[in-house]
């Protein structure tokens, strides 16, 4: 039997997932956060309120949360190249349909349910089939893979914002839909693979299993069911609730308190930019200080900092520079923190099943994404302004910070009883 040609590369196939993933990341994102930017020719079209329109935003994230923890069961069943195809298919698909809209509920369906659920396959497995691929470097190629997250957003968005007022919105989604598909379905199903034993490799391009090159490895894979059932799990599981739900929450209200303290509109947008910049590096900084330090002490410095960045938020006058600082700080640490979360499943209950544990810590992310803008839109409209908000917020990023520092190893002491090893 000749040998496979991704052992015949002159470097480790890891990294080919590493740039997979990368560019999936960045046309996934790029259609994903560029809905924004249709919904107001959308709302004008139709003659629809804002709240009509951006039900359809509410209803992806829920979709997108609670369809995660399916995606892994599905690609156990069909293979993570077959889940990914069906991904980019489905989100692609949907903003394809949604070029066609004629009715409310079809946004809904198009977006809300379509779209979600192709998104949710496309973050969850190239995220978890990467961190199988990596051990020595599991948190900065993971990490790093996050700044396709940043390219959507410096290349896509701006391009497809341009030509909208040329194109008209319909075309404009047309195209980005179908370049969706063809780029990351395409690109999942050729290129990406179940794990490195399959082409018989080892993570990492080592020349040996994990457990005889490192200290501390996870001999065996953990069964589902104790790997839910543990402490440890439950915990990261949580830091991961108020995690989401800080950084999905201060996008929306920081640019509109930064307005209502005196500073002009279109500075405070700028905003956005810098974050993005800066997130990209913090994805790389990191994403370092991940494999040097371990997953855990990543979690705990990034949501310490978030927490930091939005009490800071708080007491900002109305100046320019100051705003400008706070986004370094905020984008530094917002980069280097939701990835590791897919790190640590996989460090803590091994490869197995570590799609499908991943999936339902999104879920988690999701609760808190969708429930967190909701409890600070009450406190707005019970106080008036944006600081009681600012303040819940970093209270709940603190939290997220205490309970993934109070999280332990759990293949240590008297844990290590639940883990079984798999045999497939």
């Amino acid at each position: 039997m000749s040998e496979r040609w991704e052992k015949k590369l002159p470097f480790y196939y890891g990294w080919v997932i590493f740039a997979i993933t990368f560019l999936i990341y960045m046309f996934m994102y790029g259609l994903r956060y560029s809905i924004g930017i249709f919904f107001e020719p959308i709302r004008n079209d139709f003659g629809w309120t804002n709240a009509m329109t951006a039900s359809g935003v509410t209803i992806f994230f829920w979709v997108y949360a609670f369809t995660a923890p399916l995606v892994g069961q599905l690609a156990r069943k069909i293979g993570v190249r077959k889940t990914v195809l069906m991904g980019g298919l489905l989100l692609g698909g949907g903003g394809v349909i949604l070029s066609q809209i004629t009715a409310l509920w079809q946004l809904y369906i198009a977006w809300g349910l379509i779209a979600a659920t192709g998104s949710a396959a496309l973050y969850v497995v190239p995220t978890m089939v990467l961190s199988k691929f990596f051990h020595k470097k599991r948190g900065s190629t993971v990490g790093w893979s996050s700044v396709g997250v940043s390219a959507g957003q410096a290349l896509i968005i701006p391009w497809i914002a341009s030509v909208i007022p040329v194109w008209g919105w319909r075309p404009s989604m047309l195209f980005l839909g179908v370049m969706v598909i063809c780029t990351t379905s395409v690109l999942g199903f050729v290129f990406l693979r179940e794990d490195p034993e399959e082409l018989g490799l080892y993570p990492d391009g080592a020349d040996k299993p994990p457990m005889d090159s490192v200290e501390n490895p996870v001999y065996a894979d953990w069964d589902m069911k104790a790997a839910v059932g543990s402490w440890s799990f439950r915990l990261v599981a949580i830091s991961y609730f108020f995690c989401l739900g800080g950084v999905i929450s201060i996008m929306t209200f920081v640019v509109p308190h930064m307005i209502n303290i005196g500073i002009p509109s279109v500075q405070a947008s700028r905003a956005f930019g810098i974050i993005g910049m800066m997130s990209a590096v913090g994805s790389i900084l990191f994403g370092l200080f991940s494999d040097r330090f371990g997953r855990k002490w990543t979690i705990v410095a990034t949501t310490g900092l978030l927490a930091i960045a939005f009490a800071i938020a708080t007491v900002i006058p109305a100046n320019i520079t100051f705003l400008y600082a706070w986004t370094v700080l905020y984008g530094l640490s917002y980069g280097g923190a939701p990835e590791q979360y897919a790190a640590i499943i996989t460090d803590y209950f091994g490869r197995h099943d570590s799609t499908t544990l991943f999936g339902f810590i999104t879920l988690a992310g999701g609760i808190g994404g969708g429930l967190f803008p909701l409890i600070g839109g009450w406190l707005v409209d019970q106080t008036g302004n944006y600081y009681a908000t600012l303040l819940f917020l970093a209270v709940g990023m603190g939290l997220g910070s205490i309970t993934a520092f109070v999280s332990k190893d759990p293949n240590q002491n008297n844990q290590k009883k639940a883990v079984v090893v798999k045999h497939d």
